[in-house]
């Protein structure tokens, strides 16, 4: 009860200053917090990615993406919209030399070893995601769809799975976690195009300064965790910083992680 009572004091100071935006030395803004996003998806729908998930991870060796197809009439009319799901076999490295080094081979954004973290930490794993592709919209897109969608057709099952294996080409993020007994800190750094505006989702949140750099220390529209969120100074990267509701982090805890995120 104490833990709740501190984080809602704690994210009380956010009320009136939600509305924040963070400028490059050009004047222009690169980074602003947004409304929070309305997205909702049925039980069913996730239990069946779920399950086709695992059925995927038994195929497919590290580092290949499969990008598939579920034929099963119960599915609501989301996914018949998007109906293309992708799947990535990454590796989960249990120390961060090794992350590093693949970081280094697959020029992924860098993600540092921060030279702080709360007392009882300890790094737990690291992971390197990719981008998605061929990506929704796009004519590629809609060639791989129409060739999964017959193969479902031609099936005489009811429910099935349809996929293909297909390539990558750009890194999407590096992440880690650190953890002390079920609490965790989520590090990530995500790659993104320079020159668009990037936005953190949420109602409550302050700016703050880290080293000369601002950021913007936010609480979660979905859940009672909060997150520190900064743009690296070449704006290609996104960086964000994610505590853990049980065992949440004060504002100088939050600025003492991302200090050693700072190259």
């Amino acid at each position: 009860m104490l833990i709740a009572i501190l984080i809602l004091s704690s994210l009380s100071v956010y009320a009136s200053q939600y509305l924040i935006q963070i400028k490059n030395k050009e004047g222009e803004v690169i980074l602003s917090t947004i409304k929070p996003w309305e997205y909702s998806e049925s039980e069913y729908n996730a239990k069946r990615v779920k399950e086709t998930e695992e059925e995927l991870r038994k195929r497919l060796k590290p580092g290949e993406q499969a990008v598939f197809y579920i034929k099963d009439l119960h599915m609501t009319p989301l996914v018949k919209e998007q109906p293309l799901k992708y799947f990535y076999m990454l590796t989960k490295h249990s120390n961060y030399q090794e992350l590093a080094k693949e970081i280094e081979e697959k020029n992924a954004p860098v993600l540092l070893e921060p030279d702080y973290v709360p007392e009882g930490y300890r790094f737990d794993y690291g992971q390197i995601q990719i981008r998605n592709e061929p990506v929704w919209g796009t004519p590629e897109y809609e060639t791989l769809l129409n060739e999964l969608k017959e193969q479902a057709e031609q099936s005489d099952e009811e429910q099935g799975l349809f996929y293909k294996i297909v390539p990558w080409y750009k890194i999407a993020s590096t992440g880690m976690e650190y953890r002390k007994d079920e609490n965790r800190i989520k590090m990530v750094a995500f790659a993104r195009e320079k020159g668009s505006k990037a936005g953190v989702p949420t109602n409550q949140a302050v700016k703050i300064k880290v080293k000369g750099k601002e950021m913007i220390l936010s609480a979660s529209p979905s859940s009672p965790s909060r997150s520190l969120t900064w743009l690296s100074d070449s704006e290609e990267v996104l960086y964000i910083i994610t505590d853990d509701p049980k065992d949440p982090l004060s504002k100088d805890e939050f600025a003492k992680i991302a200090a050693g995120l700072i190259p």
